[in-house]
């Protein structure tokens, strides 16, 4: 089974998500391609996909949302999405975004889910600053690894389930 790992972001947490994610389906078997969006011109390889992106200001990365465009114009294998995102101050992962409920409706995607981030003030440029400074936000590291390894295990067994009748 091959599967291609895409991710996109600007301070690494999000791709450290989709490393993660392809270690443990190496880990159950898998042959794993990583490539940032730009670099994937053609999917018919692959018998799944996982699509990642960070959220800013509600919005998917651009690089993200070319790559969802690019794949809905031909056939492709499963489709499986996530957003990365800092938590709120309220406790609250990041809200689905419209970029991304868009990507699941073209891409007829299996799954889509929204894992905290982590955020550095200090690695900010002065606009994300700014935004940062009104936003609610709050610094610091909120990656699940254990919520980002079961879902991994999850595309894992979607993929080798046997299908009825075999």
């Amino acid at each position: 089974m091959k599967i291609l790992v895409s991710t996109a972001g600007r301070h690494g947490a999000t791709d450290s998500l989709g490393q993660e994610m392809a270690r443990v389906f190496r880990h159950g078997g898998a042959d794993v391609d990583i490539f940032a969006p730009d670099s994937v011109a053609d999917v018919s390889g692959y018998d799944a996909l996982v699509i990642g992106s960070a959220v800013y200001s509600d919005r998917w990365v651009p690089a993200a949302k070319r790559l969802v465009e690019r794949v809905s114009r031909s056939a492709h294998p499963p489709v499986w999405l996530f957003s990365c995102g800092p938590l709120h101050s309220s406790d609250r992962p990041v809200n689905d975004t419209t970029d991304a409920a868009r990507a699941v409706a073209i891409l007829d995607a299996s799954s889509h889910r929204t894992f905290p981030g982590r955020l550095d003030a200090d690695r900010l440029s002065v606009g994300e600053r700014q935004i940062f400074d009104n936003s609610g936000a709050v610094a610091g590291d909120f990656r699940d690894w254990v919520r980002v390894c079961n879902w991994a295990r999850e595309i894992l067994a979607c993929l080798t389930a046997e299908k009825p009748g075999s």
